[in-house]
């Protein structure tokens, strides 16, 4: 398949959304009705039918969630300190400029590239990063916030925190819940089945037309250096690290390398910024990191799908 065949579906849907954004066709109000109904119902509803019926590896590929979460890791701890060498960061705003240096939009992003490119069978490892996406990158960010005034009960009921948040959110809970019935191997009523599964048919594209509603509101503005210094580490140098691992170090599956690959060079994912509105800090940088980076994935997302070793 032609990379643009692959890639002009996807703009066309984020492009549209943008344009009734832009246009106020749609209003900050119906976005946001939207964007919810999207991330609490389709979403969920294909996370959950498609992790109920997949065929779960008996073995865990822990080479696949090393390749990932190793280099996000790294340079999350690289940005903590070139936030405090560089740009003179105070610790909530080094953790945000790590995480808007390494927070793949996995959901939105991710899953249409995915499916797309690699097709459905790349749902069951993209999934299994998901489940623990948030719950990793949010402990991280916690932990370098709160470094200057964190004690050993503090971080346990912090986390404690973090982990009923992540889990009784409608994309982890649908996940979960996903799991729990196939490992249980019980069977769905089928014609609930098939209801879930009409619903979450619509989960692709929905995804990027909230995408592109979303980016209506991201604008380039602030200090630019970070903003520009997140996204080459974003969508360069994270891509790179996780596909020497998985290809190479590894030598994982191509479909799991690839998805790997192709999750980890997403463009930043719209919950940086609602971390970055959480301890109010680099809200400018990740705004326009996010922007940018959205717009760039266009090119270099094409760029890794030529380069991957599953055919499209």
């Amino acid at each position: 398949m032609e990379i643009l065949e692959i890639i002009f579906p996807i703009l066309v849907i984020g492009f549209a959304g943008y344009l009734a954004a832009r246009s106020k066709y749609l209003d900050f109000n119906e976005c946001d009705a939207i964007s919810k109904f999207v991330f609490s119902f389709l979403v969920p509803a294909l996370l959950f039918i498609k992790t109920a019926t997949v065929q779960i590896p008996e073995n865990m590929a822990w080479g696949f969630l090393f390749s990932y979460y190793a280099p996000i890791v790294f340079l999350y701890l690289f940005c903590v300190v070139m936030g405090k060498k560089v740009f003179a960061y105070n610790a909530a705003e080094q953790s945000v400029f790590g995480m808007g240096a390494c927070y793949p939009n996995i959901v939105m992003v991710g899953i249409p590239v995915c499916v797309y490119a690699l097709g459905e069978a790349a749902l069951l490892p993209l999934f299994i990063l998901i489940a623990i996406h948030n719950l990793t990158l949010f402990t991280i960010g916690f932990l370098v916030a709160e470094q200057d005034q964190l004690s050993l009960n503090s971080f346990f009921q912090s986390l404690a925190g973090i982990l009923k948040k992540i889990i009784t959110t409608p994309i982890t809970g649908s996940l979960l819940a996903g799991y729990a019935v196939n490992l249980s191997n019980v069977t769905i009523y089928r014609p609930l089945e098939s209801g879930l599964a009409l619903l979450g048919s619509a989960a692709v594209p929905a995804s990027l037309f909230v995408l592109g509603t979303a980016l209506f509101r991201y604008k380039i503005s602030g200090d630019i250096r970070p903003a520009m210094l997140m996204v080459f580490i974003k969508m360069a140098a994270l891509p790179l690290l996780v596909g020497l691992l998985a290809f190479h170090l590894f030598a994982l599956e191509p479909l799991w390398a690839s998805t790997a690959v192709l999750a980890s060079a997403s463009p930043t994912g719209i919950n940086a910024y609602l971390f970055s509105q959480k301890y109010q800090a680099c809200e400018a940088q990740i705004s326009s990191g996010i922007l940018v980076s959205t717009l760039i994935a266009i090119v270099s997302m094409s760029i890794v799908i030529s380069m991957l070793a599953v055919p499209v």
